[in-house]
């Protein structure tokens, strides 16, 4: 019988590595780099805003032209891998909200983004930024 601890540990690293991509990627505003990441049908989720494909969503403009610092880290809620959105305020890199990412065969197939749903993060028993990368 396999040993599904092994297997469980190996997915999970492959999810922290690609989430790792997908937050250092998004910080250096490489879009492209991004897209290599994300499955070619994957579906977006910007909860109160826009459901359907990322290819056919204005997502990363989005992010492009938000009008305040931001950056987005590692990091986990409830235990889960997640991505932090942090915006810089007069104290500093403050966490806001989340991006869930939806991984099969290493490629990112489903996010879904709560910029718009601050409340999230406080709903949550536990999160945690693991990596915030550059100050």
């Amino acid at each position: 019988m396999p040993d599904r601890s092994k297997s469980t540990r190996a997915k999970s690293a492959d999810v922290a590595r690609l989430l790792h991509l997908y937050v250092d990627r998004f910080n250096q505003h490489d879009w492209d780099g991004l897209r290599e990441l994300i499955a070619a049908d994957a579906r977006l989720r910007v909860a109160d805003r826009f459901a359907g494909r990322l290819v056919d969503s204005p997502y990363f403009g989005r992010y492009e032209s938000w009008p305040v610092p931001w950056r987005m880290a590692a990091g986990e809620i409830d235990g889960e891998p997640a991505v932090i959105i942090l915006l810089r305020d007069q104290n500093g890199w403050t966490a806001r909200s989340i991006v869930h990412l939806d991984v099969t065969d290493g490629h990112i197939v489903r996010i879904a983004d709560y910029p718009h749903c601050p409340w999230i993060l406080t709903a949550a028993a536990s999160f945690d930024v693991v990596d915030a990368g550059e100050p």
